[in-house]
């Protein structure tokens, strides 16, 4: 386990989720945790997490989580967590919706969390997240902001086919990826058979 400078330690692996989340400039290490991003919009983020949620959830407790940078006015769902300037976090309760929180809770998820976080409070946020998750359960999260504060199990990082820009944050979070997935609209270029939960954390099989 890496250090700070003052010999504490930075870096936390929540096997069985830890309750606190240390500031500092380490990112957190969660095996548990899947996460998946885009270089864009309409990417296939929410088709690729609901078909994990679809393979895994028979087999294993798994919570999904949703967030986004971008406020919402009309949320027609969900039980309210909390709700001030620059935070909203909400239980989704209806899984025969078209939102993506809705989408992930009907394809298996023990519970579904949309989140609407400024960068400045993403972390924050996602630790009250995670204190209403059972201590073992498995994550699978759609976020692109978050990869710059944890280490998940596995990062997935989803592209458009034929998209010729890329926003320069999603530049980054490419070379951080375990793979780059491209969607062509309706299919996926890779084996969902190929993901594997082994020794307490998401893999890629060998």
């Amino acid at each position: 386990m890496r250090t700070s400078s003052s010999g504490e330690d930075c870096i936390r692996f929540f096997v069985g989720f830890g309750k606190e989340i240390f500031e500092c400039m380490e990112p957190i290490v969660i095996p548990q945790l899947l996460l998946i991003a885009g270089t864009g919009r309409n990417t296939g983020k929410t088709t690729f997490a609901c078909q994990i949620l679809r393979k895994f959830s028979s087999v294993k407790s798994i919570y999904s989580i949703k967030i986004t940078p971008h406020f919402h006015k009309n949320i027609q769902s969900g039980k309210v967590i909390l709700q001030a300037n620059n935070l909203y976090i909400a239980e989704e309760t209806d899984f025969t919706t078209t939102k993506d929180s809705s989408l992930m809770l009907g394809s298996g998820a023990q519970k579904s969390f949309f989140l609407m976080a400024t960068d400045e409070n993403l972390m924050e946020a996602f630790h009250k997240i995670i204190q209403m998750i059972p201590s073992g359960s498995f994550i699978v999260c759609e976020s692109g902001g978050l990869r710059h504060h944890v280490v998940p199990g596995l990062f997935f990082m989803m592209n458009k086919a034929e998209v010729e820009k890329i926003k320069p944050d999603a530049e980054k979070l490419l070379l951080l990826a375990d793979r780059v997935i491209t969607f062509d609209g309706e299919k996926i270029d890779f084996d969902i058979h190929s993901i594997e939960i082994n020794n307490n954390r998401w893999k890629i099989k060998q």
